[in-house]
């Protein structure tokens, strides 16, 4: 495990080191256990099987003072991991008991890991929500319509109704009327659950790259502001250069006419 480039690279461990994460042995359990969590699990579990019930046929006897058979054995094992413990084969010595203990710990952990990683492969990911989130919409989608048809058409019935003079009181406008109700209740409620579906399919890898684009978007409309701005400086130079010429234009101007004027005198 040690021979792992997760522990053998310095730059893996430099990093870790700048982050204050210590790259030792627990992590890479963490880090094997995220990246196989299937494989590390039951590996972990046959070995601790295979060891255990090694262990528990040494320092467990039968009745009759000789050591328990290895299907005994592994069927005590068994009852002991898994904390069920029937109770027809028990450690008859200290040292039985003690691996019993420990085997029982044991069971107890890998059970609270066999949740972790069955929890891990029964969330669905970012696409399959995706898909189901897509299908649900158009299902939705559908019966929106449906609804929408339906209030249409309780409402043209009610208004037919009343250009008929039918009392507001009878079955038959009590019945339109409530259907109507129903129809703009399960409307609402589809709206509300497509906004939801809305809301399930933005997670958090999501927010992170819209505030990445935003960032980018941000820092590239910033050096076109710095661009900008360099360019008109360089406007509002060229501008004070051409008025200066102009004035200096203007004013030999003046001097040429006052010298035509004292000349024509």
């Amino acid at each position: 495990m040690f021979h792992s480039p997760l522990f053998r690279n310095t730059s893996s461990r430099s990093v870790g080191y700048l982050n204050k994460v210590s790259i030792d042995y627990f992590f890479l359990i963490k880090a094997y256990l995220q990246q196989w969590p299937t494989r590390c699990l039951t590996i972990f579990c046959i070995t601790v099987f295979l060891i255990g019930s090694w262990s528990l046929r040494a320092c467990s006897y039968s009745s009759t003072d000789e050591h328990l058979t290895m299907q005994n054995a592994m069927w005590l094992f068994v009852i002991t991991f898994t904390t069920v413990g029937y109770g027809d084969f028990t450690p008859s010595t200290y040292c039985g008991r003690t691996i019993a203990a420990m085997i029982a710990l044991v069971g107890v952990l890998s059970t609270a890991l066999l949740i972790s990683v069955l929890a891990q492969k029964l969330v669905m990911d970012r696409w399959e929500k995706y898909v189901h989130n897509f299908v649900l919409d158009i299902e939705l989608s559908k019966n929106r319509k449906i609804q929408a048809a339906n209030v249409i058409k309780f409402v043209l019935k009610r208004w037919c109704m009343k250009k008929r003079n039918i009392s507001t009181k009878s079955m038959q406008y009590l019945q339109v009327e409530r259907q109507l109700n129903h129809s703009i209740t399960l409307l609402h409620k589809i709206k509300r659950q497509q906004g939801q579906l809305v809301d399930k399919c933005v997670d958090q890898i999501d927010l992170i790259a819209i505030q990445r684009q935003t960032s980018t978007q941000t820092h590239d409309a910033t050096q076109q502001i710095k661009i900008m701005k360099v360019k008109m400086d360089k406007m509002d130079e060229k501008l004070a250069k051409m008025n200066a010429n102009i004035n200096n234009t203007m004013s030999d101007v003046k001097k040429i006419l006052t010298m035509l004027n004292k000349i024509s005198k």
